[in-house]
């Protein structure tokens, strides 16, 4: 008599309870990947914007500058057809429109650094000139590779991407070139 209807409405209160609480925690699981995302890409972009300062930073004479990169785990450098999926890269770049979207000033001729997968990119600008070169060569790079601890690197010549490790950029005035000359060498560990 009394509360009949009341239990007559609690199976369907507790399934509108269940299917409320299901899309909560759905909608709580999506947050959660996309800010975890996004921490990624900021990771990323913080570790790109340390090696574009210290590229430049070299070219424009400031003296030796170190550092490290290592590719964030959303970004993992997972193997598709032994090619890294995911990979940073220096790109010489010949195109006013390219050059123009991403680096101040109208230029035929740029140098960027590059970072693009299916569903997210970043590029720098990287404000040296197009000559500047990244040799390997023993004549030019050959004073941190005597102590072993060290390799020469062309960081703008890797088909994989830029290997993550600890990196040290010395500029090298040659002088049989006009051309800036960065030797980069990375850490053996």
């Amino acid at each position: 008599m009394f509360g009949q209807k009341g239990q007559e409405a609690a199976p369907f209160e507790l399934l509108i309870a269940v299917v409320v609480m299901t899309f909560v925690l759905i909608s709580g699981v999506n947050v959660m990947q996309i800010l975890e995302q996004e921490n990624c890409k900021g990771q990323l972009d913080n570790q790109m914007e340390k090696m574009k300062t210290a590229i430049e930073n070299v070219a424009s004479g400031e003296g030796q500058r170190d550092f490290s990169f290592s590719m964030p785990h959303c970004f993992s450098r997972g193997v598709e057809n032994s090619t890294p999926i995911s990979k940073v890269n220096i790109k010489q770049v010949n195109s006013r429109q390219i050059c123009s979207a991403y680096c101040p000033g109208a230029t035929f001729e740029c140098r960027l650094l590059w970072f693009a997968t299916e569903d997210f990119h970043s590029v720098k600008c990287l404000r040296i000139s197009t000559v500047t070169n990244f040799p390997t060569d023993d004549s030019i790079c050959n004073d941190f590779t005597s102590l072993g601890e060290f390799t020469p690197t062309d960081l703008a010549e890797q088909n994989d991407g830029i290997a993550e490790g600890q990196y040290l950029l010395v500029r090298k005035y040659d002088p049989s070139s006009q051309n800036a000359n960065i030797c980069a060498y990375k850490r053996v560990i």
